[in-house]
């Protein structure tokens, strides 16, 4: 189960809290192991490229989501279109 509550949009699999996504998974837990390592690359990668002249600006921060999730989303990179609240918002 997602830690997120949404509203219906067509990014997740119809009756479920999980994202369509490329490699067409449809259990949560496999999608969580997948996403986690995708992170850790990530990390690495953008650790090592990191130089004292990095802006850290909405440009950076969208590349940044881009890279790490566009092997399995289409939207990496791009601004959500639905609202969305976490489970541990108060």
């Amino acid at each position: 189960m997602s830690k997120y509550q949404f509203q219906e949009s067509d990014i997740y699999l119809p009756g479920t809290d999980i994202p369509k996504n490329r490699l067409g998974i449809t259990e949560a837990d496999l999608l969580h192991e997948i996403e986690a390592a995708l992170l850790q690359q990530a990390y690495q990668i953008f650790i090592a490229e990191l130089q004292p002249a990095t802006r850290f600006d909405e440009a950076y921060f969208k590349s940044l989501h881009q890279r790490t999730w566009a092997s399995l989303y289409d939207w990496a990179g791009e601004y959500r279109s639905v609202d969305m609240y976490s489970l541990f918002e108060n």
